[in-house]
């Protein structure tokens, strides 16, 4: 039987949630607008590390780069996250040279790890350090350029020589899944009831995926069958073994390749790891 005075409670709570804009994170937030306990704040990634620092939010969707680059001792709830295993479709590079032919890069300023995944991916994969550039202009007049979310869809019947998708590069190459965001929270503090919150989030975000396409997918420039298509194949929520040991893997390089000064191991909330099965086998 369900208590009066904790339901009471809990109608009491509100968190200030900060996530990503884009597509992809809709069946994260599905329904957060109408839940009184949460006031949610959507923003570019690149500001979300900011917000959480600066206590304007309670937690965030944090983009995977910004947990091992920031200085304070964040934790991550055990609850869904934003990955791939092969294709992402909305990270990508678009280009007039060939891969191992390129030196500078333009990059969508809204993402901090989708930067440092390429300069990891030259490197590794096509053995070129990038000189990498804040895009200022039009896309269609670089050379090379980085692009990511709704920003993406676009470019992919334009006029490129090349077209690098660097999901599927990166798990061509390590074998391994890709977490680009995860739930974070600061130290201190109970975070049972978010992650509750969160967790029923997204169920119901899948249990209505077909409406939530229906609904978001032309702001965000899918049709019904882009939208089905990219959540079936491409987009991936899970945050199991297989994902960690990906995150994992992208710290170690970034710090070996001196771009984060510091490799910080996986802190969940509460002391324990996430338990969510997930690996390059499962779906959704």
């Amino acid at each position: 039987m369900d208590d009066p005075v904790s339901k009471k409670i809990e109608r009491a709570v509100r968190f200030r949630v900060g996530a990503v804009r884009f597509f992809n994170a809709r069946p994260l937030i599905y329904g957060l607008e109408r839940d009184e306990r949460v006031e949610l704040r959507r923003e570019v990634p690149a500001r979300l590390a900011a917000a959480l620092t600066g206590g304007r939010v309670d937690a965030a969707l944090l983009p995977s780069i910004d947990y091992q680059k920031a200085e304070a001792q964040w934790q991550i709830l055990p609850v869904p996250a934003i990955g791939s295993c092969g294709g992402v479709v909305t990270v990508r590079v678009f280009s007039q040279v060939p891969p191992e032919q390129v030196e500078q890069l333009y990059c969508d300023t809204d993402s901090h790890t989708s930067v440092v995944l390429a300069q990891i991916l030259w490197r590794g994969v096509y053995g070129r350090e990038l000189a990498v550039v804040p895009l200022a202009g039009r896309a269609e007049e670089c050379a090379s350029v980085l692009l990511i979310g709704d920003k993406v869809l676009p470019q992919l019947t334009g006029a490129w020589g090349y077209q690098l998708d660097l999901g599927q590069v990166w798990t061509q190459w390590t074998g391994l899944p890709f977490l680009y965001a995860f739930w974070v929270v600061p130290q201190e503090g109970n975070y049972d009831l978010l992650v509750r919150i969160l967790e029923q989030a997204h169920e119901s975000g899948m249990r209505n995926l077909d409406a939530l396409i229906e609904q978001y997918g032309p702001e965000h420039g899918f049709s019904r069958e882009a939208g089905r298509s990219y959540f079936a194949e491409n987009i991936r929520f899970g945050f199991g073994q297989q994902e960690q040991a990906g995150l994992r893997r992208f710290y170690e390089l970034a710090y070996e390749m001196k771009l984060t000064q510091r490799k910080r191991e996986l802190r969940f909330y509460p002391e324990r790891g996430a338990d969510l099965s997930a690996g390059c086998g499962a779906g959704g």
